[in-house]
């Protein structure tokens, strides 16, 4: 189970404010590229399942590929949890299977958690996508947090977020917003996560 902290920024200025609150300089930055999909008849999202590839590019590294199922996700009061399991997929792969979801299939015979997404829940007409958005990730090291600020592109706007990983979020929590209030930047919780705002076509 994964839990993370997410509170809502309003505006670029605001942060840019925050970055420079942590040092201004990230850890690095990811470019990072979120294409879902679903089964035709959309099988998977009825039994409250996600499934994302994710090809994120970093200044001078060669492109990754992520292969993700989520489910359960609750987001309550800017804390959110959530099953989830990643995997490495090859780049090229992961190209091919985003220009061509019928490949999916294929590609689960030789990749672990391809072959349990279509195990998990069968699709027999085929696959197809949910949608896409392009996010632009800052890491910063503060405290004992890594703090990923994220600038997520939809075709609707741009949404502002703030994401900490924490075993103890309530402390997680507490310690950012007077981080924010300190510096008189502007907040709110989160109320839905990016796959829902594609979804919906919200920035909230």
């Amino acid at each position: 189970m994964e839990i993370e902290i997410k509170i809502r920024l309003a505006s670029e200025e605001h942060t840019a404010r925050l970055e420079q609150a942590l040092g201004g300089s990230p850890l690095s930055v990811e470019d990072q590229d979120n294409v879902f999909f679903d089964g035709v008849n959309k099988e998977l999202i009825k039994n409250k399942l996600v499934f994302r590839i994710r090809v994120i590019e970093k200044s001078g590294k060669e492109p990754v590929a992520i292969v993700a199922l989520k489910g359960n996700a609750v987001l309550i009061d800017g804390i959110a949890s959530v099953e989830e399991e990643e995997e490495a997929i090859e780049i090229e792969l992961a190209k091919r299977i985003i220009e061509n979801p019928g490949l999916i299939p294929e590609a689960a015979n030789s990749h672990r958690l391809l072959k349990k997404i279509v195990e998990r829940v069968p699709c027999s007409e085929g696959y197809s996508h949910m949608g896409r958005f392009k996010n632009v990730r800052h890491k910063y090291r503060w405290q004992e947090y890594l703090v990923e600020i994220d600038r997520t592109s939809y075709p609707h706007g741009t949404a502002y977020e703030v994401e900490i990983e924490s075993t103890d979020p309530e402390k997680a929590k507490a310690r950012l917003t007077t981080l924010l209030q300190e510096h008189d930047i502007p907040f709110g919780n989160s109320q839905q996560n990016k796959f829902e705002n594609m979804l919906l076509g919200t920035l909230i």
